[in-house]
């Protein structure tokens, strides 16, 4: 039988992918307080949270619930991730902070506009 690691996990991928404990809890419909008591083990989510959790995290529900190896964790999020995505992710790396912010602003425009 596995042992559940949830809570620990959750912080850990959490801070590895610099995610505050509010954004996170934004982009899963709870407070960030909600999201510090799931990391302390004092409450734990439904497990539709959990999915749109891992979600958010880009990793495996099986690792974010189970994994105790952060390196297997780190190298199976990356086998999740398409090769379009990784790419993207090279060139903001390389934007300044200012086009940074701009692509920002036009990424959240187009996410909040009405379908």
């Amino acid at each position: 039988m596995k042992t559940i690691r949830f809570a620990e996990n959750l912080k850990r991928i959490r801070e590895w992918r610099e995610i505050s404990k509010e954004e996170l809890g934004e982009r899963v419909g709870v407070s960030g307080v909600t999201v510090g008591y799931w990391e302390t083990g004092r409450n734990e989510p439904r497990m539709g949270k959990v999915e749109l959790i891992a979600g958010v995290l880009n990793v495996s529900i099986d690792d974010l619930l189970f994994s105790n190896d952060m390196n297997e964790i780190k190298a199976n999020a990356d086998k999740l991730m398409s090769e379009e995505k990784k790419k993207a992710i090279d060139m903001i790396a390389n934007l300044s902070e200012e086009d940074v912010k701009l692509l920002n602003a036009i990424m959240e425009r187009s996410m909040n506009k009405p379908e």
